[in-house]
């Protein structure tokens, strides 16, 4: 229905946008000019937003600019498991076995990390997702995972990625080891007022859309009703064009975007 009324190649505002599609603000630029420079140092990197804020997008736009020949990425989103779980399911990453001794588990990870790096020449890229969900004890694993050489060297880079919560967590005295390892911090912010009338305008233009069909003022509303939150401008605005086309409306005003928030 959208697509049909507003003359569109593809519905907008979908989660399974093409990386290279990205839109960029400042905040976009800036996290991926610290992801570029952890992945020359390597350790480990804490990555925090609201949910919605795009995290998980922007990493998969930094993966996939990875070179295969150079990087090994892997990702993990389950994060609600127990210590014997947690290593498990590296190891199986990181080299598709699976053993039920956590000593074997250990051996079998940090092995696998150094053969990359010195027989592949490849640096593992390990990507830990909804992170603020570990356990305490699996953060005293990850330390553990992490310390090579005596604690000399950083051969992989981790990648936390969690809710701003996680932030607080890692300053309770019993994580203190762990974040006081922890090599660079970002915090992904929502989008400005001005960044997400762009970020409208932007995913409208990949779609096919040639004239604004959002008014300035249905532009605020939909920011003031979004926090700046892309996960929910995109929901929102998904709406408000659902309400457009059943009523045959052009432009979109507030009063669209009123009866999108309120109605559906």
């Amino acid at each position: 229905m959208i697509e049909a009324f507003y003359n569109l190649k593809r519905l907008p505002f979908q989660k399974d946008i093409n990386p290279k599609e990205l839109f960029l603000c400042g905040a976009s630029e800036e996290l991926s000019g610290r992801l570029e420079y952890m992945k020359r140092k390597r350790g480990i990197m804490l990555i925090t937003g609201a949910p919605g804020t795009g995290k998980t997008l922007h990493i998969r736009a930094f993966v996939e600019k990875l070179n295969p020949n150079l990087f090994k990425p892997v990702y993990t989103p389950l994060s609600t498991v127990n210590i014997i779980d947690f290593y498990r399911q590296l190891s199986v990453l990181l080299t598709g076995e699976a053993s039920y001794r956590k000593s074997q588990l250990f051996n079998s990870i940090q092995t696998s990390i150094r053969n990359y790096v010195l027989n592949n020449k490849k640096t593992p890229v390990i990507i830990f997702d909804e992170a603020h969900l570990l356990k305490i004890e699996n953060f005293y694993e990850l330390q553990i995972i992490t310390n090579f050489n005596m604690d000399s060297s950083d051969p992989a880079l981790f990648i936390l990625i969690g809710q701003p919560h996680l932030r607080e967590r890692l300053l309770i005295p019993v994580l203190q080891p762990f974040n006081q390892r922890i090599s660079l911090k970002y915090h992904l912010p929502a989008l400005t007022k001005e960044e997400a009338a762009s970020y409208i305008r932007h995913h409208l233009s990949l779609a096919g859309l040639k004239e604004p069909i959002f008014n300035q003022n249905a532009l605020n509303a939909v920011y003031q009703n979004s926090a700046g939150i892309p996960r929910m401008i995109n929901a929102l605005c998904i709406k408000t064009m659902t309400v457009g086309s059943i009523g045959k409306k052009e432009v979109l005003t507030e009063e669209e975007v009123f009866r999108a928030t309120h109605e559906l």
